[in-house]
């Protein structure tokens, strides 16, 4: 029984040997190919270098297969993460995300990329993808989860933009991220951020085109919800500040004849406050202080409505 066994399996080798094919070793055998699909691994499998995994993986990608591309990138950067082909095989983990729909999971994998490898020949490439990819969420783009669509996601364009800020300050993307944080901050309406962020811009790009911008965004986040004006008037009088100092030092600027009539706005709204304060100190006789109120709206304010109305009551007032 047992020679009969041997005679069965020389069978097949005899064949191999007359045809002049080898028998294929364990780790060959883990690979077919094919005309029509070329080399093919069962799961788990990965090439013997990783160059060839790296080739092998790209021409999925170039084939439009982005699952089973993905699939081969995440195997060269789980068996060969320390080569240089690694950094490649991360980037093309977000062009596959990317190409699939999925804008964060791309961005998480651009920004590892130049995090794990800062070095990478693609550190410009993927600060663009990461800022194409937040002025997307920006303008309305949602965010996938489980696969489904979900409402807009301008929070992720705040992290993206935020992201570029700080592993790419010193590059083209770093001021424009800076400034889209702001613009992100003003869409979703928290002021106090993107004061924070046109402020910084300012600071830290002092050349940057984008300054006069920023200036005019800067007092626009600081005016926001400041028209009534029986509240704080800080938020009112930093806009008033910026304002001005735009429109000083960028007078031939597109913006400026908007900046100018937002400045009469708020002008009037403050001496409006102001001669609100004055009347409250008339009320509790306290003349000495409501003078003080109407002097200041019509040496301030001389071109609002409120300062020939102060005029009027300092005449009034007694001596």
């Amino acid at each position: 029984m047992k020679a009969m066994s041997l005679r069965r399996c020389a069978i097949p080798l005899l064949v191999l040997a007359l045809a002049g094919i080898a028998p294929a070793s364990r780790a060959e055998a883990a690979w077919m190919w094919s005309p029509n699909t070329g080399w093919v691994g069962p799961s788990g499998a990965v090439k013997d270098t990783p160059h060839e995994q790296l080739a092998y993986a790209q021409s999925l990608f170039d084939q439009h297969d982005d699952k089973r591309a993905k699939v081969e990138f995440q195997k060269l950067l789980k068996h060969y993460k320390d080569s240089t082909e690694a950094p490649l095989a991360q980037y093309f983990l977000g062009r596959c995300e990317e190409a699939e729909g999925d804008g964060y999971a791309a961005f998480l994998a651009y920004r590892k990329t130049i995090q794990v490898y800062p070095s990478t020949a693609q550190f410009e490439e993927v600060l663009g993808r990461m800022y194409d990819l937040g002025n997307q969420f920006l303008g309305g783009k949602k965010r996938r989860v489980l696969g489904a669509a979900l409402v807009p996601a301008r929070d992720k364009a705040a992290e993206i933009f935020q992201a570029i800020v700080e592993d790419g300050p010193f590059t083209q993307y770093g001021e424009l991220g800076q400034y889209k944080l702001g613009i992100t901050y003003l869409s979703l309406g928290e002021y106090e951020q993107a004061v924070s962020a046109f402020e910084q811009l300012i600071d830290r790009y002092p050349k940057s085109p984008l300054v006069d911008d920023a200036r005019f965004q800067l007092a626009q986040a600081s005016l926001r919800g400041t028209f009534r004006p029986g509240y704080d008037q800080h938020p009112t009088d930093q806009a008033l500040g910026e304002l001005e100092t735009f429109v000083q030092e960028y007078p031939s600027s597109e913006l400026s004849p908007e900046a100018l009539e937002r400045l009469k706005v708020l002008q009037e709204q403050r001496a409006e406050h102001e001669f609100g304060v004055a009347q409250f100190y008339e009320r509790q006789h306290q003349s000495a202080s409501a003078r003080l109120y109407y002097q200041g709206i019509v040496e301030q304010y001389p071109q609002t409505s409120w300062a020939p109305k102060a005029a009027a009551q300092l005449q009034a007032l007694p001596q």
